[in-house]
């Protein structure tokens, strides 16, 4: 069974107050061009969905200046595979490395392709989807860093969470290899699901982990998973620039929560 790290920290409220809004939109000028951040991580709350073998988040008032104290602070308990976040190969390897020990540069993205796989209740993405998506690039365009899979099943989130943490569809061991040897530059993939993985297939769950987090001379470097992400506000027509994935700091646990930010080209 894979070991689960609970995290509880004593946070102040103005640091972990975040916007209401799904989406954080920041104007930046770059050289002249314009440039807006989407943010495609979700809030975590103590109504996030969190997968069925994972314990339900927390947020506990501490300390509040309405009730005389001199400050606000919070306690909150969450486990490091709740809403989105990232997978590291420590995560299914007993030697694979953690996040916390990735530095900056190896969080941040340059060649990003968005696909389309719309998929029902705990259909799986094979490699021949894959295999299509890819077939309108050249060769000298595989260049891809990190692929984003939209599903279409984070729709489910809010309206039916039960169906988006059970009925989840899910890649298959066969699909992370074949992109493995057909993207070498590739290092991340990322998914509007709550997992990588169908749930209740604890084999193909492994495999599916283990297959992205192995070094292998035929294979680039391990793969990093990024679950349960918000895609929906990404649109076809977008100049995805770049994505940085920014996880939580903590060390000794496998993988994190984190905060996921798109750069977007202005047309």
């Amino acid at each position: 069974m894979v070991e689960l790290h609970k995290l509880t920290a004593i946070l102040f409220e103005s640091v972990f107050e975040t916007t209401t809004s799904d989406q954080m939109l920041n104007d930046e000028k770059n050289n002249g061009n314009d440039y807006q951040y989407i943010r495609i991580s979700y809030n975590l709350t103590s109504k996030t969905p969190v997968h069925p073998d994972l314990t339900k988040i927390t947020i506990t008032p501490k300390t509040r200046i309405t009730q005389g104290d001199d400050y606000n602070t919070s306690v909150i308990t969450v486990e490091n595979h709740s809403g989105t976040h990232v997978d590291a190969p420590s995560h299914f390897l007993k030697d694979g490395r953690p996040i916390y020990t990735y530095g900056p540069d190896e969080l941040i993205f340059n060649s990003l392709l968005l696909l389309d796989l719309s998929k029902t209740a705990d259909e799986l993405i094979n490699k021949e989807d894959f295999r299509t998506a890819l077939e309108q690039f050249e060769t000298d365009q595989l260049d891809f860093d990190c692929i984003l899979i939209r599903t279409g099943f984070g729709k489910y989130r809010e309206t039916d969470p039960e169906k988006y943490l059970t009925k989840n569809p899910g890649i298959s061991p066969e699909a992370v290899s074949y992109l493995r040897g057909k993207l070498p530059k590739l290092r991340c993939l990322a998914i509007d699901t709550v997992s990588m993985s169908r749930y209740g297939r604890m084999r193909e769950m492994i495999e599916v982990h283990q297959t992205a987090f192995q070094e292998k001379a035929e294979f680039g470097k391990p793969l990093l998973f990024v679950e349960d992400l918000n895609l929906q506000s990404l649109q076809s027509g977008m100049i995805l620039e770049e994505i940085m994935i920014i996880p939580w700091q903590v060390e000794g646990i496998d993988s994190a929560p984190c905060t996921v930010l798109v750069k977007i080209k202005s047309n």
